[in-house]
């Protein structure tokens, strides 16, 4: 079976980083591989990051790279104009501060061709700084898409159900499937100063849904560079109060995954609301935590602002959810 790949670098304002990114895809091993192409997405980008790209890339001839402009902010947009753009059917997610090991794509695409049933494949990003990485920071690496997705090779269930963007080979052509059914990215991950996050996650549970496999292999390696400014504990509290208003509407993904399959009248946001005031309460007397609170404090505000709207947003996903397993929801 022949071996492509369309390697998708979305960026925004790169210009520090892209350097030793655009290294390492340069050193890819693709012995054996038919095609591969690097599409770099600048997500409304104001420096110099273009420059860098094409000076790079001057007198490069191992394989072709392009650069496409996505003015709207967001990850998931700049993914969909790169998975528009692409020509080859096995996508490769880079974010601008991964970088692969030279085996990585060989590898991946061995794995891929092996098995057809995967939709997505994920790796292990080790994280890596200029500066010394903090204890507790390795401890939440996880949430930086670093370390271990799972415990072992194979395919993800249970606990995650989910893999990070970076690294990620994904099939296009089950992905154009998933949206003619209906499927949408309801999350739009960071945009300026916002850490929302959630358009993996989301992937990943419409993937499980949709009947094909999530998998996971450890000898998928890259490195993950983070700057010293995201080693603060104020940044890991943004950044996961971030995936906690990521998941208000979408966890209901994994609900359904998981067999649960609510009944959406009209008064179900209030209904959710007197579950969230009710933890808020018992999180104040029992084992209470600043960030258990506000999540709760959070939430409760989120459904008394959105109200009906919630009720509609659970009912879009409970209608991708339907049309991706083809089952009725009654």
């Amino acid at each position: 079976m022949q071996k492509f790949v369309s390697i998708l670098v979305c960026f925004y304002n790169a210009e520090k980083k892209l350097s030793k990114t655009i290294e390492h895809i340069q050193n890819l091993d693709i012995s054996g591989i038919d095609g591969i192409e690097v599409l770099f997405i600048d997500n409304n980008s104001t420096d110099n990051s273009q420059a860098l790209i094409h000076t790079m890339f001057e007198g490069f001839s191992k394989f072709p790279y392009a650069i496409h402009f996505e003015p709207t902010p967001g990850v998931a947009n700049a993914r969909k104009l790169g998975l528009q753009k692409a020509q080859y059917d096995i996508i490769l997610f880079c974010d601008d501060d991964n970088w692969f090991f030279p085996d990585y794509i060989k590898l991946g695409l061995d794995i891929l061709t092996h098995d057809t049933e995967i939709g997505i494949l994920g790796g292990q990003g080790i994280l890596t700084a200029d500066v010394e990485i903090p204890d507790w920071v390795r401890e939440k690496q996880i949430h930086l898409a670093c370390g271990p997705q799972a415990e072992q090779t194979g395919l993800v269930r249970g606990k995650r159900n989910i893999m990070y963007g970076a690294g990620m080979f994904m099939r296009k052509d089950i992905y154009f499937d998933l949206v003619q059914k209906g499927f949408h990215i309801m999350n739009l991950s960071r945009t300026g100063k916002k850490l929302t996050t959630g358009e993996d996650d989301e992937l990943c549970f419409a993937m499980h849904i949709a009947g094909y496999k999530v998998w996971y292999d450890d000898c998928l390696k890259f490195y993950h560079y983070a700057t010293a400014d995201r080693f603060t504990k104020d940044y890991f509290t943004r950044l996961q109060k971030g995936g906690y208003q990521s998941s208000y509407i979408t966890r209901f993904y994994l609900r359904y995954l998981n067999g649960y399959k609510p009944h959406v009248t009209k008064y179900f946001w209030l209904k959710e609301f007197l579950y969230s005031v009710k933890d808020l309460v018992k999180g104040v007397f029992v084992n209470p935590t600043k960030l258990r609170i506000k999540r709760n404090v959070n939430f409760s505000l989120y459904l008394l602002h959105e109200r009906g709207r919630y009720n509609e947003n659970v009912k879009k996903v409970l209608r991708i959810c339907e049309n991706l397993s083809n089952q009725v929801i009654k």
